[in-house]
C-alpha cells in the first residue's frame, strides 16, 4: 500500500476562543480525488489552507511525505503541493503562456533562467488542458472555464505531487462544471497526483471524487467511499435537511435531492 501522502493528526484550528476546525486525524493518498463537502462555514476552506501552508494549525501534526509539513523548506512544499484559491487573483494582462510560466517560479526562483525544459513543461500543461490554440490570448478575454482551466495549468507546470482545489467550479454552468472535474480525474490518473478538491454539489462529489471527507461545524461527519455518503442519514447529518435518494437512469448512480 502507497504511503499516504498526507497525514494529519488530531489538526485543529481556532481563532480566539471560535474553533473553526475540531482536532481531525485522516490520511490522503496519492492517485485518488478527495472530495470535502459540507455547509458554508463548516471548515473546509480552512483545512484545505492547512493543507497548503496557507495557515498553520493550532494544535496537532500535519505531516506530507512522511516528514513533518514545517519541515518543508517553502521553494521545495510549492514543488509539491499546488493551490487554487476560491477566488483566483486578477491576470493583469498576462497571456495564457505568460501566466502558465508561472508554475515554473518555484523551480527557479526570481533570478532563476527561464529554460528551454521550463517552456517545454508550460506548452505540456497548456495543451494538457486543450489550451494550445488560446495560449497567446489574453487571461482576462478567456470565459469563465477557460480561465479556469489556465489556472490548472499553471498548477500542472508546478510539476506538484498534490493539486489543492477551494470550489473549482462554483462560477461554472454545468456543462464546464462537468468537463473541468472530469479533466482533473484524468490528469490525476495520468499523473499519479492526490487531488483534494471543496465541492457544494453533493451529486458532483459522489460522481467524480474516489473518496468524501464531510465536515459540518468544522467536526468530521464522515469519510468514506462517495457509494457510502449516498445515504439519507448521512446527508442530513451533514447538510441538516431531509434527503432523498434515487437511481439516475442511465448512469446507474446515486442521485440526492433535497425533500
Amino acid at each position: 500500500m502507497d504511503q499516504p501522502l498526507f497525514d494529519l493528526s488530531d489538526v485543529a484550528f481556532a481563532l480566539r476562543d471560535h474553533v473553526i476546525l475540531a482536532p481531525l486525524s485522516l490520511t490522503l493518498a496519492p492517485g485518488r480525488i478527495h472530495g470535502l463537502i459540507g455547509q458554508n462555514g463548516s471548515g473546509k476552506s480552512t483545512l484545505l489552507k492547512i493543507l497548503a501552508r496557507q495557515v498553520r494549525p493550532s494544535s496537532g501534526h500535519l505531516r506530507f511525505g512522511g516528514r513533518p509539513a514545517g519541515d518543508w523548506a517553502e521553494r521545495d512544499y510549492a514543488r509539491q503541493v499546488a493551490y487554487m484559491p476560491q477566488f483566483t487573483p486578477p491576470a493583469d494582462g498576462m497571456t495564457v503562456r505568460e501566466l502558465v510560466a508561472l508554475g515554473r517560479f518555484p523551480w527557479h526562483g526570481t533570478l532563476g533562467r527561464f529554460s528551454g525544459e521550463d517552456a517545454r513543461i508550460v506548452d505540456e500543461a497548456i495543451d494538457q488542458v486543450d489550451l494550445t490554440a488560446f495560449a497567446g490570448r489574453a487571461v482576462d478575454t478567456l470565459s469563465g472555464g477557460e480561465r479556469q482551466r489556465a489556472w490548472l495549468a499553471l498548477m500542472l507546470a508546478q510539476n506538484a505531487r498534490c493539486l489543492l482545489l477551494d470550489e473549482p467550479t462554483s462560477a461554472l454552468d454545468i456543462a464546464h462544471q462537468t468537463e473541468m472535474l472530469a479533466l482533473v480525474r484524468r490528469l490525476a490518473g495520468e499523473r499519479g497526483m492526490a487531488v483534494v478538491v471543496i465541492l457544494h454539489d453533493v451529486n458532483l462529489a459522489a460522481r467524480h471524487c474516489d473518496d468524501i471527507i464531510a465536515l459540518r461545524d468544522g467536526r468530521l461527519i464522515m469519510r468514506g467511499r462517495a457509494a457510502e455518503l449516498m445515504q439519507p442519514g448521512i446527508l442530513a447529518a451533514v447538510y441538516g435537511i431531509q434527503m432523498g435518494i434515487f437511481t439516475h437512469p442511465v448512469a446507474g448512480v446515486p442521485v440526492s435531492y433535497p425533500l
